[in-house]
Parts: C-alpha cells; sequence; structure tokens
C-alpha cells in the first residue's frame, strides 16, 4: 500500500484504530492509543469505509468504500483535524472518502484485497453464511457471492492485508489458528496492516482466554 505519513490523515484509520486500541484486551497498554478525531469528522465522511467495515464487528452496510480525494480546503477541516495538521502547514493533507467511483487508491489495495475484503463483507452481513474453501496452490482465488464461498489458499495470497483477513475470518468461522506464526508477523512497515495485525492477535487472545483448558495432573 502507499504509506500515509505523519502529515497525512484518514480519519477514518485514526478513529477506528483509536477505538480499537482502547477496547483492546492484550494491546490497551502495549499500544499508544492514538489521538481521536472529531466523531463529526468520521460522521462527515462516507459511512461505508472499508477500514470501518476492518475493525467494526457491528459494520452493518452492504457495501464498501475504498477510493479517497485530497482536500486541501483548510477551512472544511473539523478542530482536531486542524490542530493536528497544522503541524505540518507546507505538506498537510487530509483525505476524504468518495463514494462517486472518483478518487485515489491511496492504500494500493489489490485484487486480492479486494476478494478477501469481499468474503468480509459477507461475513459482516451474515457470520454464518459464509464457507471456507481450500484450495491448492495452483488454483485461482476467487470468492462466490452467491454460494458465499470462499476458494482460497493462505500461502498463495500475495498481500499481507489479504493474509490477515484470511487469518481473522478462520479464526471467527472454524476456530482455527494454525496459520499464524507468532515469531513472525505478518506486516511490514505499512500503518493500515500493521493496526489490523494488532487486531487479529487481539483476537487470537480472547479465543485462547475462552478456552476452557483441563490442567489438572492426571494419574
Amino acid at each position: 500500500m502507499t504509506t500515509v505519513s505523519s502529515a497525512e490523515l484518514v480519519p477514518e484509520l485514526q478513529h477506528w484504530f483509536y477505538e480499537f486500541v482502547v477496547n483492546s484486551e492484550v494491546n490497551r497498554y502495549g499500544v499508544p492509543a492514538p489521538a481521536d478525531v472529531d466523531s463529526d469528522c468520521v460522521q462527515l465522511q462516507t459511512p461505508n469505509s472499508f477500514i470501518e467495515m476492518l475493525f467494526n464487528e457491528n459494520y452493518d452496510k452492504t457495501t464498501y468504500e475504498y477510493l479517497y480525494t485530497r482536500d486541501t480546503t483548510k477551512g472544511n477541516w473539523t478542530y482536531s483535524v486542524s490542530l493536528r495538521l497544522n503541524l505540518y502547514p507546507g505538506a498537510a493533507v487530509y483525505y476524504r472518502l468518495t463514494r462517486d467511483g472518483s478518487g485515489q487508491n491511496v492504500f494500493n489495495l489489490q485484487s486480492a484485497d479486494f476478494t478477501m475484503l469481499d468474503a468480509l463483507l459477507a461475513y459482516r452481513t451474515d457470520g454464518t453464511a459464509v464457507t471456507i474453501a481450500e484450495i491448492d496452490a495452483t488454483s485461482s482465488l476467487t470468492f462466490d457471492s452467491t454460494a458465499l464461498v470462499l476458494y482460497v489458499n493462505y500461502d498463495s495470497l500475495p498481500t499481507e492485508l489479504s493474509k490477515l483477513i484470511y487469518l481473522y475470518l478462520d479464526l471467527k468461522l472454524y476456530d482455527r489458528y494454525s496459520n499464524y506464526n507468532n515469531l513472525i508477523t505478518v506486516s511490514t512497515s505499512e500503518p493500515l496492516e500493521s493496526m489490523y495485525e494488532l487486531l487479529v492477535i487481539d483476537e487470537y487472545f480472547k479465543f485462547m482466554s475462552a478456552r476452557n483448558i483441563d490442567v489438572s495432573l492426571q494419574c
């Protein structure tokens, strides 16, 4: 994806990562919470951001948007946005989500990302309807939106985000976590993927904590 620098603000990412951190089970005290943006700043955006779909378990929209335009008109910025971005007066950029097909693919989402996002959207709509069908490495990643079947090979997924969405769905649908190596992170340096991996780790922690493990000694 394209790296969004500290002088550039995508309000949905700022807001939903803040919401995740302050409500996290395992990351609450390990990851400093970012400053939140004004709530009306997020509400002014098109509400069906793909970022919200990633982080919000209660996402209830039937579509998602991912294209952004650069808003350099400072008069449109809310107070908290201005407070942050005016620290970088020469480079400040505010990204506004669009829904008319215009705009920039700021996060450089790839075909595999869209396939996995479509599967995640179906899961958000009905958490019991989606099925994962494992395929061999030579077959193509596809999501059957009618049958709600995701045909996927984890090792063949080409992007960090697509891998992380798979790990999330595999845990949520089947209580499986064998594909995650907690010694090697999936994400490398990009903000979105690094933030989303923290959510995936949090989901693993909650799942493990909820298991009833018999540790009694057997004689």
